[in-house]
């Protein structure tokens, strides 16, 4: 092999090695929005086990300038692996959310894989929750990618009133977004 068709060949590896490496993050971009807010329960429950259909409404503050996440949720009984105390243990039946940003845009996620724990006795709650985001409005029109939150909140009535209740929420919301 020639000195010239060396420098070609390393050149095409070099391009081919650039191609590669940045196709799979060509368009994605991570986001981090933190958010705090509030929730309540409905009346709609779906799979008739008592645990009613909730939403939650929170200030957001993050990627791409984030203002605005609402989520609604429907959980059910399931086993988690849950601190001491927190005897309450919860899975994800289904959850979507919008995310809204200063622009107007809005992202869209949805899930059906995650956890909660409740300790009954003082209200508090965590919880866990993955997910995929799919599609949503001006720059995040055919969006797709990755998500996960973790969040925590007190319910704020008495456990008398359960199902239908009033609590805080916060948590962070971290993952990817890939633009089309």
């Amino acid at each position: 092999m020639n000195i010239i068709g060396g420098f070609k060949l390393l050149m095409t590896a070099i391009v081919l090695v650039l191609i590669f490496t940045t196709a799979s993050n060509a368009w994605a971009d991570p986001i981090s929005i933190r958010y705090a807010g509030t929730g309540f329960d409905t009346t709609v429950d779906n799979l008739g086990d008592g645990l009613p259909a909730n939403l939650s409404l929170a200030d957001a503050k993050g990627s791409f300038g984030a203002s605005k996440v609402e989520v609604s949720a429907e959980f059910l009984y399931q086993d988690a692996d849950c601190k001491d105390g927190y005897e309450v243990e919860l899975g994800i039946f289904y959850v979507a959310s919008v995310t809204t940003f200063e622009s107007g845009s809005q992202l869209f996620g949805f899930s059906n894989q995650g956890w909660m724990c409740l300790n009954a006795d003082n209200g508090h709650y965590y919880g866990h929750v993955d997910g995929l985001f799919g599609g949503g409005t001006g720059k995040f029109a055919g969006a797709t990618g990755e998500w996960m939150t973790d969040f925590d909140g007190q319910n704020l009535e008495p456990a008398s009133l359960i199902p239908v209740g009033f609590r805080s929420i916060a948590g962070v919301i971290k993952g990817n977004v890939v633009f089309p």
